[in-house]
């Protein structure tokens, strides 16, 4: 008893280093522009420059100028610097204000875009001494246009469809670790776990065809929110939204990381080899969403992207295995004879309890890496921005999800052995798994949040 209160006492520690301000990231913004915003020339510009704070995707690049005689042609876009496109225009701008739009993507594939104005001053310095508003025409008054902010293009239904693809990960590496860890512990016991071995390995495998009808609805999702809609499917646009960016290359880590799987799953049984696959598969899988998310745009991005995969690791290990237990290795349990029944569930609940007791803290360190690299040391940001307090609404939830745990491991767990005990730890461990569900569905809304360092301006 003692034991589990000191590593419950140190659990609550790593949960409040969680709200420790934490260092900048860089992410895909607009830094600043020529001509600058709201700025007044004398003399016209003979391109547009933008410069970002990390390095936008080109091909999902593009900037419009629009003046007092509607749009004005621009020459094709070009990478000026490592973190700037530009654009010639193509003919001399008369006096006016002049509005730019521009869209791009980082890293992370998050679309963003933007507007801001500038205005050209007449020539004639008599009428450049007139005030603003009786130098332009009414047709330039019109086209004006005050600068909002960067926008960041969020498709509502993407949350839905990451929920999906996140809660379809967590149950894949939950069964993997039951098959592979729990199980073997299990039988070393004296308990027979054929039952639940096949029972955890069909599981897994719906959850890889979950996890691909997701994989195949994000794709076809972002492809439209960076190549606009109706090309969507258009061949040279997922082409470079697979080969040529990170956010592809995440994409295809997972989708073929859950084929390996389902293949090794049915290999496994015939060949060696199978266990090969399932390894190499599950390692594609726990990179995956660190780069198609936020990690993917922090500088450096390899170790924000190695925090994201221990932190999905962790988390598949240990919800994803709660969720096997409750579903797989209970009911397997169950039919066992009446004799022996209470005391396998019994030996199934501690045979479990070394992984989750690994893997809660490991959760919870790497959450704290994460945040340290995704806020920029404001405080305030945790109360003014979306995505700070969406984070404590997770931070809510996992204290809570904590509890549960600590409750079940330092009590219910011990109880176990009778028919009412049995009872108790269904009803415990399965508010537990609901409240992690909660913590899923708030962690994939983060990912598709905007970071307060994305929202700057310039």
């Amino acid at each position: 008893m003692a034991q589990s209160f000191r590593i419950s006492r140190r659990l609550w520690l790593v949960l409040g280093l969680l709200l420790l301000p934490s260092a900048a990231s860089a992410h895909t913004a607009l830094k600043r522009s020529a001509p600058a915003k709201d700025s007044r020339l004398d003399t016209a510009p003979v391109r547009i420059t933008l410069w970002f704070t990390a390095r936008p995707h080109l091909a999902f690049s593009s900037i419009t100028l629009v003046g007092p005689g509607g749009e004005v042609p621009l020459g094709p876009l070009a990478a000026d610097t490592a973190d700037a496109i530009t654009a010639d225009i193509a003919r001399p701008l008369a006096a006016g204000s002049y509005s730019v739009r521009w869209q791009t993507a980082g890293a992370d594939g998050h679309p963003i875009r933007g507007e801001f104005a500038f205005t050209v001053l007449a020539s004639d310095p008599r009428l450049r001494a007139m005030p603003p508003g009786q130098q332009d025409s009414a047709a330039a008054r019109a086209a004006r246009v005050e600068q909002d902010g960067e926008m960041h293009t969020t498709r509502p239904e993407l949350r839905s469809i990451r929920w999906m693809e996140f809660i379809a990960l967590l149950t894949i590496l939950g069964a993997l670790g039951f098959r592979g860890i729990v199980l073997p512990a299990l039988a070393s016991r004296g308990v027979s776990v054929a039952d639940a071995s096949d029972r955890a390995r069909r599981l897994g495998q719906s959850a890889v065809g979950l996890y691909a009808i997701a994989a195949v609805i994000r794709l076809y999702v972002q492809s439209e929110a960076l190549a606009g809609q109706g090309n969507a499917l258009a061949t040279g646009s997922l082409r470079t939204l697979v080969l040529g960016t990170t956010w592809g290359t995440g994409w295809a880590a997972g989708a073929i990381g859950a084929l390996l799987v389902f293949a090794g799953w049915k290999l496994s049984k015939r060949y060696g080899f199978g266990l090969v696959l399932v390894i190499a598969g599950s390692l594609g899988l726990v990179v995956a969403p660190g780069m198609t998310g936020h990690a993917a745009a922090a500088v450096p991005a390899a170790p924000a992207i190695a925090l994201d995969a221990g932190h999905v690791a962790a988390a598949g290990l240990w919800v994803g295995g709660l969720l096997v237990v409750v579903f797989v290795g209970i009911p397997a349990m169950l039919r066992i004879p009446a004799d022996s029944r209470d005391s396998a569930i019994s030996a199934l609940i501690n045979s479990f309890h070394p992984l989750a007791l690994l893997c809660a803290p490991l959760v919870l360190l790497t959450g704290v890496g994460s945040a340290w690299i995704r806020f920029d040391g404001q405080w305030s940001a945790l109360l003014t921005s979306e995505y700070g307090r969406m984070l404590l609404w997770k931070l809510a939830f996992v204290a809570v999800v904590l509890m549960l745990g600590t409750y079940n491991s330092a009590r219910v767990r011990r109880r176990l052995g009778t028919q009412e005990s049995t009872r108790h730890v269904r009803l415990t461990t399965a508010i537990e798994l609901l409240f992690a569900v909660i913590v899923v569905a708030v962690t994939t809304a983060l990912l598709v949040t905007p970071l307060p360092t994305d929202l700057g301006v310039q």
